[in-house]
């Protein structure tokens, strides 16, 4: 048989076992749960969305974004919130709950106030629904923080709006998206100016947007927060002149998360202005305390930092991090040795490289970028069978993290080439 084409035949074979199902699947964002409510009297699905780092880095917990009508804007808002978070870094990592609804009318009916006249609301149930049955599952099944977020858009904003006024306790931060507050004869304006006229704060942080929607009530109950709260310490309104109602709630919870999470980024100005990495470990503490989650410095800026950390030679700053991270930022614990041996890597350590790469394997079995690793080093050792056996590993454990495309991209690249060099011999 002509040598070409039993290369091609082979890599065919391989490639088919090691990418399986991959070439065929769905594409998917996050999983569909259901639970049974008393509450309600009927089952309530929902979907969850776990950040990348959730399977592969087992340290650390995420704030909570629950969002109503989440079949209908899961999808956008769990992309604004990665690129936000896991691509850019300008936000945390976070877990959104899309609670579903069932149809239209009963989506209405269980955004809808109790209080609002000939309309059957039934929120109050809804409310207990999220509070008593919802949030209990999502605590025990997932490392979720104390830090919750709830967002609503048009009827799903007046749901929100009211359940701040119900029991602004609840969430840590509410996002009304031009929520329709013109219901009734305005009668949440009517039960926000009664609610807030003896309180000195709010209970919560309130971000409330408009687009280019007329007689909405936005602006009537923008009205009665400016009377009761005029210094605006714990609320955030949003005028979008050029965005219809469907359009606004991309740039309103971009706002609102950039707002929340404003002295999240350390930008590179700041981080040439520290006397010592020190300072980085502070801040982000400072966060993890402030938020009540055990945070990850993110990864992006963390290997930069490692980077010029590593090769300015400054052998006390890493020890400062590497401290720091063990004790009070365990989340990043994954995420620094991985970026210390690819520097080593990069500069042809390979013994320290693998090591590193051998102790994150079995503390964390589900590394699989230090399989990836390794691979490489065996790669420039010469041992390709080596190099392949832990390319494959590698990809068959990120397959069990959930690990993203661009992520299985890299690996599936890494396992061809080295194939590649084995045909060739």
């Amino acid at each position: 048989m002509n040598k070409n084409i039993l290369f091609l035949l082979l890599l065919f074979y391989v490639s088919g076992i090691v990418y399986g199902q991959e070439i065929n699947s769905g594409i998917t964002i996050g999983e569909r749960k259901s639970i049974p409510s008393k509450v309600l009297e009927e089952d309530r699905a929902f979907q969850v969305y776990l950040p990348p780092s959730y399977y592969s880095n087992p340290k650390g917990n995420f704030p909570v974004v629950y969002l109503i009508d989440g079949d209908y804007n899961f999808h956008y808002d769990t992309g604004l919130i990665e690129l936000l978070s896991s691509v850019s870094g300008k936000i945390p990592e976070m877990i959104v709950v899309g609670i579903a609804d069932k149809g239209k009318t009963k989506y209405r009916k269980n955004c809808t106030p109790d209080y609002i006249p000939k309309r059957e609301g039934n929120a109050s149930n809804f409310m207990l629904f999220i509070e008593n049955e919802l949030k209990p599952y999502i605590h025990q099944n997932y490392r979720v923080s104390g830090y919750e977020i709830l967002i609503g858009h048009s009827i799903g904003g007046v749901f929100v709006t009211n359940y701040l006024l119900e029991n602004p306790q609840a969430f840590d931060s509410y996002i009304a998206i031009d929520p329709a507050l013109w219901l009734g004869d305005y009668e949440i304006i009517n039960k926000a100016n009664t609610v807030f006229k003896d309180k000195k704060e709010i209970g919560a942080n309130l971000f409330i947007s408009l687009a280019d929607t007329k007689e909405m009530g936005v602006r009537q109950f923008v009205g009665v927060l400016d009377k009761h709260f005029p210094e605006e310490k714990d609320w955030s309104f949003m005028y979008f002149k050029n965005e219809n109602h469907n359009s606004v709630g991309l740039v309103t919870i971009k706002k609102s998360l950039e707002e929340i999470f404003k002295n999240w980024e350390i930008t590179r100005q700041e981080f040439y202005s520290f006397k010592s990495a020190q300072q980085i470990i502070d801040h982000y503490s400072q966060l993890s305390t402030d938020f009540s989650t055990s945070f990850s410095i993110p990864p992006y800026f963390l290997g930069n930092v490692i980077y010029y950390y590593f090769n300015h030679k400054k052998q006390e700053d890493l020890l400062i991090l590497e401290s720091g991270i063990k004790n009070k930022l365990p989340g990043s614990v994954e995420d620094y040795y991985l970026q210390l041996a690819l520097n080593h890597l990069e500069n042809e350590e390979l013994d320290k490289a693998m090591n590193i790469y051998s102790t994150r394997i079995k503390e964390n079995p589900l590394s699989f970028s230090s399989y990836d690793g390794m691979s490489k080093i065996y790669v420039t050792q010469g041992e390709l069978q080596k190099a392949l056996q832990s390319s494959k590993t590698s990809i068959e454990i990120a397959k069990k993290c959930k690990a993203r495309q661009w992520m299985m991209n890299e690996l599936y690249s890494n396992f061809e080439n080295i194939q590649s060099q084995i045909d060739k011999q």
